[in-house]
């Protein structure tokens, strides 16, 4: 029997839960709430969220304005970080009678049950790097590297969300320190990728809250500083057919392997607008500081676009580095997953697997030089035509006049190995 929304709203009340944030995702994956008492909450439990449509940059015009946004019983997040007052709860936007096919978590909805009907599941899991900084320009809160133990101002801002983690919904996890001065990386847990979209939108929030508490800015801007490594979204994906993980093996990766790399490396340059979406995106894809340029893949090779993890020769996953934590999450996962459903569809096989450092390879496929060019390639793509036309259209204008504002005060050829303060008046506390 269906989980009622009325009683989430019992649940909620009986916690002590005392306001709902609805939450409505924009087409930069950004959450836009509403905000009810617990009381006034129960009716829109039933029968959902009247909003304006129009006031969400590209989801409609004005004279068509009247969206309904339906809670999702199954993404309901208490703000634990805040003394569970707060309650974030999910939704599903509805134009009229039907799904919005400018609504991010309904347009990956739909590319998953699409892989249903073909018998794939598609399981995700994502790290996620951001960077604790202070001051804007930002400045890094401690000067510690890889595997350290971080130092006690930035430790109690990461124990603390830690503390949180588990108690919000997010399920269990692990953080460590990354490679850069106060910069750190936590695994979203594995699971069903609109489930793993929705958590990342809520640690990024509890992280800021946490860290905003204690003085600082939790940032996940792609690249806050130029000569240090930059902050990815590094997304481990396996494909499921009837309770079978068809890309688990020892020393050999299996054909349904192969295929799904190759259809990640034939549309990676075109799918780079949506997993690295922000001008910044293109100062982190440069050679070196483990960022991956080159369209390759490797067994256990950093350096490369697609690794396979393969610890004692195990395999059963992918992990592709090109995307980063500014990405809308449902639009990056939804195009993750047709590239992989290509490759599996067409059997695509991917070149040999490289084993040398990938930025000292010539010849290869490399990813677009800026975020204008990536748009382009995107416009032109077939998963771009596999996505409704809608959304294609409205993101493709969003991020086209985001490039052209900053393209006309920045030239590329002399702002591509500098951070501007452009980039973070625009990115630092909202990527």
């Amino acid at each position: 029997m269906p989980v009622e929304g009325v009683d989430i709203w019992r649940v909620l009340k009986g916690a002590g839960v005392k306001y709902v944030n609805f939450v409505i995702v924009d087409l930069f994956g950004k959450p836009r709430v509403d905000i009810m008492s617990i009381d006034a909450a129960r009716d829109a439990f039933i029968d959902g969220v009247p909003y304006d449509g129009s006031s969400i940059p590209a989801y409609t015009t004005v004279n068509k304005s009247d969206f309904v946004a339906v809670p999702d019983p199954s993404a309901v997040y208490i703000e634990s970080w805040n003394g569970g007052r707060s309650a974030y709860v999910f939704t599903n936007t509805l134009d009229g009678d039907k799904p919005s096919p400018l609504d991010p978590r309904n347009v990956l909805q739909k590319v998953l049950e699409a892989a249903g009907r073909r018998g794939y599941q598609f399981k995700i899991g994502i790290e996620l790097e951001y960077f604790i900084v202070s001051g804007n320009p930002p400045k890094p809160a401690d000067q510690a590297g890889y595997f350290d133990v971080p130092p006690p101002q930035t430790w109690k801002v990461v124990e603390e969300i830690m503390d949180s983690f588990a108690a919000a919904g997010l399920g269990d996890t692990k953080t460590h320190h990354e490679v850069a001065p106060s910069q750190f990386e936590v695994n979203i847990p594995y699971g069903n990728p609109v489930k793993v979209a929705d958590s990342v939108l809520i640690y990024k929030i509890m992280a800021r809250s946490v860290a905003a508490r204690h003085g600082y800015t939790v940032t996940f801007m792609p690249k806050p500083f130029w000569g240090m490594n930059g902050s990815g979204a590094h997304t481990h994906v396996s494909v499921w057919r009837d309770g079978r993980n068809l890309m688990a093996s020892v020393k050999e990766p299996t054909p349904e392997l192969r295929y799904a790399v190759g259809g990640l490396l034939e549309h990676a340059i075109s799918i780079s607008a949506l997993v690295a979406p922000t001008v910044n995106s293109y100062k982190r894809l440069v050679p070196h500081h483990e960022a991956p340029t080159r369209v390759v893949w490797g067994l256990g090779n950093r350096s490369v676009m697609v690794r396979i993890p393969y610890y004692s020769g195990k395999i059963n996953r992918v992990e592709y580095r090109h995307p980063d934590p500014s990405m809308n999450p449902y639009l990056g996962f939804a195009a993750v997953v047709l590239a992989m459903m290509r490759g599996l569809e067409e059997r695509i096989e991917p070149p040999p697997p490289v084993t040398e450092v990938a930025y000292e390879l010539e010849g290869a496929k490399e990813t677009p030089r800026h975020l204008g060019e990536a748009l382009k390639y995107f416009a032109e793509s077939k998963i771009a035509a596999e996505l409704p036309p809608e959304i294609v259209k409205a993101y493709i204008r969003l991020k086209e006049a985001e490039w052209q504002t900053y393209a006309e005060k920045h030239p590329w050829e002399k702002t591509w190995n500098t951070i501007t303060e452009w980039e973070y008046q625009q990115y630092l506390h909202t990527a």
